[in-house]
């Protein structure tokens, strides 16, 4: 195939860490090494340049206000845009993909593509409305969602998912697709996180040998679950002393859950992926009670570790957990089945590791980033254009 020029539009990225920023690193870094061009456009945020190169990859990070503590960029007006557009045209892109709906940098994305003539893909990464915790919030972020998404589809024209659940879910917006350009993870470079640990945390927080340890990996915000989890922890910690449960990951709920968790429960906060590798290896059990998914990196992450996982029905991690044998997919997200399901498959090591390796197989033969790379470029390659 000729070499493409490809730019992918994310509302957030590295440093700034998240299940999205990870995926646009780590397609761009895949398409890369193929000697594809890549340019990352997204917002910027204090401290960061608004213009990088590595190797083959350009990044624009565009003048944005940071509300909401940085989870909502919104673009500044003036100033940039004369600027920018004059270097996106030049770059004579074969295709825009843009990531997620509800940021104002993907509605500015999808018009600027019209408007040049250039094929635009939007991929949407989760299953539901996000919950803010809040009623009143998560109703107009809903009315949000629904406007801008309403806008969105007057300039774009295709729609893909992350996976399956994806798809189903933005039918409610009434957009059809069967396109799926699937989350994956770097096989050689996790194995290799793996084999040179940095970290022992079960000799860290004094973990002794055979207690079991359960891992959660991800935003600590209401979406994610972790009240729920935290919940049920701590009842299980009241009935057994052999159970620690670590979290990493920074959110606002952190403040709020600290004084309530149980002593064996620690909050890592944020961490590098050298040290989730490390963190999900030592684990026993993985769990994920999220509200909204699409298929999360770190439920990959932890399949490759080998590692036992319990997550949620939202989202697409039901592909590879087609059933018990795989491992667990809550019936819902309260704490009953959650709590059931731990206290459950805690003492069940064989079947836990059984379901474990038959997921690892699954991953490294399916899941990875040359697969999600592949596909991308026969999308490319399909003259179909929807713009």
């Amino acid at each position: 195939m000729d070499k493409k020029n490809i730019c992918l539009v994310s509302s957030q990225y590295l440093p700034h860490i998240g299940g999205v920023e990870n995926f646009v690193f780590n397609l761009s870094r895949e398409l890369a090494v193929s000697g594809h061009k890549v340019t990352i456009v997204t917002s910027l945020a204090e401290g960061l340049a608004e213009y990088e190169q590595d190797g083959n990859i350009e990044i624009f990070r565009l003048p944005s206000y940071q509300l909401m503590n940085g989870r909502f960029p919104v673009l500044k007006p003036f100033g940039w845009r004369k600027k920018f557009e004059s270097e996106f045209v030049k770059r004579r892109f074969d295709l825009v993909l843009v990531n997620m709906r509800f940021f104002f940098i993907s509605l500015y994305a999808v018009k600027l593509a019209k408007r040049l003539g250039i094929r635009c893909i939007m991929l949407d990464h989760g299953s539901t409305h996000l919950n803010t915790g809040g009623k009143l919030t998560s109703m107009l972020g809903e009315w949000f969602e629904h406007w801008i998404t309403w806008r969105e589809k007057k300039y774009c024209k295709e729609f893909a998912g992350v996976s399956k659940e994806s798809i189903r879910w933005i039918e409610h917006f009434k957009i059809k697709s069967d396109m799926v350009i699937s989350n994956a993870v770097d096989v050689d470079r996790f194995i290799g996180y793996i084999e040179n640990p940095t970290r022992d945390f079960r000799r860290e927080y004094g973990i002794p040998d055979g207690h079991v340890l359960i891992s959660f990996v991800g935003r600590m915000t209401v979406e994610k679950g972790v009240r729920e989890l935290v919940n049920v922890f701590n009842r299980l910690a009241e009935l057994r002393d052999d159970v620690w449960l670590l979290m990493a990951g920074d959110g606002y709920l952190k403040d709020e859950l600290e004084p309530i968790k149980h002593k064996r429960t620690v909050f890592l906060g944020a961490i590098p992926s050298s040290e989730v590798a490390c963190l999900l290896n030592e684990s026993d059990i993985f769990c994920l009670p999220s509200y909204s998914e699409g298929f999360p990196t770190c439920v990959l992450e932890a399949m490759l570790c080998n590692t036992f996982v319990i997550t949620t029905y939202k989202g697409d991690a039901k592909e590879i957990i087609t059933s018990k044998e795989y491992g667990i997919i809550l019936p819902d997200n309260s704490e009953q089945p959650l709590y059931e399901a731990l206290k459950g498959v805690i003492d069940e090591k064989e079947y836990r590791e059984a379901a474990a390796r038959l997921c690892y197989n699954i991953v490294t033969n399916t899941y990875t980033w040359r697969h999600t790379s592949q596909r991308l470029l026969e999308i490319i390659g399909d003259n179909n254009d929807g713009n």
